[in-house]
């Protein structure tokens, strides 16, 4: 199980910017946060999506402390304007995404 970040596999890459967030699978990152937050284990053979949230869900539910990492993504969400409106910028960004 890997808990912490590998540069080298990009499965296990932290999410550090609104672009990285709109480009995971929101399925797999809802999965991932239900399994941490209970406390279940993170196989090596998940992706980046369920990675993400597996991590976010583990923090929640007391499994496991927070890192720069969070801080890094926290801080980027925040720079961009109220939190409330994530969603909207993510898919704005989806959008963008899929036009390029």
């Amino acid at each position: 199980m890997t808990i912490e970040p590998d540069f080298k596999n990009p499965n296990r890459e932290p999410v550090t910017s609104i672009t990285d967030l709109a480009r995971l699978d929101d399925g797999e990152m809802q999965e991932g946060y239900r399994d941490g937050y209970e406390g279940l284990p993170c196989g090596d053979n998940r992706a980046r999506s369920y990675w993400h949230g597996w991590r976010n869900g583990s923090q929640d539910g007391k499994h496991r402390s927070g890192d720069i990492w969070n801080s890094i993504l926290a801080s980027a969400v925040v720079s961009l304007g109220a939190v409330s409106e994530l969603r909207d910028r993510v898919e704005a960004c989806r959008k963008m995404m899929r036009a390029v």
